[in-house]
């Protein structure tokens, strides 16, 4: 049946205003349509209790998809009204960055640092990555705000931080860059393509060269590595853990205990020949 045929309104599903809302019946279960049910902070009387209906049988039936994006209750009486994750944690100062930073993304991210700086240009701001990376113009935007910006930002890595993403983690503030112990971390050069003429093709060579210019410079700032040292670990995918991020300069604290990681065989074996282990110690000799 289609969906618009088991569209119906329930007798006893009426917003704040006594209007009766339309909801969907599925399997048993009814849920009134999110974007109908959503309620302002509590009042008193007759509409308070019409609105605390509404709100409980929202909530019994599915009010937003928590794979989504689920709402979390904030306030207390009649101060208590409903707000999605996301405005949640820009709330408490934190920004979250996942997937692929195109123009969307990069656009999000900047407006959400602009606004907490007008907010508290003294705060510290969270920014939390989980990213492979994205297109050159655009995360050089978020780095120019990230840099533009009063407060301290403070940057977290977890999952994968991939390519041009891993020069947002280094962008944090000095001594408030963090990674989750199980991060893997990576570093890269910019790879781009063309056809055509050959006059084309150079154009696109021309361009490519000044976009490594740019991206070894904001390593050579952000980690303290030469030239040489940013053109070895970017000659091909670098992919490291978070105690060689720390080595290099990308991070400055790992967060976790001791155990609960798994270091590569080889990983250990490259820090067994730098020195930086002897075979006694537990960890890093630092």
């Amino acid at each position: 049946m289609a969906i618009a045929q088991r569209m119906k309104v329930a007798t006893g599903c009426r917003n704040a205003a006594g209007a009766a809302l339309p909801v969907t019946r599925a399997g048993g279960h009814t849920a009134v349509l999110a974007s109908q049910s959503r309620t302002q902070p509590r009042a008193s009387g007759t509409e308070a209790g019409r609105r605390t209906a509404t709100r409980n049988i929202s909530a019994a039936g599915i009010r937003r998809s928590p794979i989504i994006a689920p709402d979390v209750r904030v306030g207390k009486g009649e101060n208590e009204g409903y707000v999605d994750l996301y405005s949640y944690l820009l709330r408490q100062r934190i920004v979250y960055l996942s997937g692929y930073v195109n123009d969307k993304i990069a656009t999000q991210v900047v407006g959400s640092l602009l606004a907490l700086e007008e907010i508290d240009p003294k705060a510290d701001i969270k920014m939390f990555i989980n990213c492979n990376g994205g297109q050159p113009y655009s995360v050089f935007g978020v780095l120019d705000t990230m840099k533009a910006v009063k407060p301290d930002i403070q940057t977290y890595a977890l999952g994968a931080c991939y390519s041009y993403a891993s020069m947002i983690l280094a962008a944090g503030a000095r001594g408030k860059r963090h990674s989750m112990k199980n991060t893997r971390i990576m570093m890269s050069q910019p790879m781009g393509g063309s056809q055509g003429d050959m006059y084309a093709i150079e154009k696109t060579v021309e361009e490519l060269n000044a976009l490594y210019q740019m991206v070894a410079r904001y390593y050579q700032q952000y980690t303290g590595m030469n030239q040489d040292q940013i053109e070895k670990n970017t000659c091909r995918d670098n992919f490291m853990t978070p105690e060689e991020a720390r080595l290099s300069g990308l991070i400055d604290h790992v967060i976790g205990g001791e155990g609960d990681s798994y270091v590569p065989a080889s990983v250990m074996r490259k820090f067994q020949r730098s020195g930086l282990i002897d075979g006694l110690s537990s960890g890093l000799l630092m």
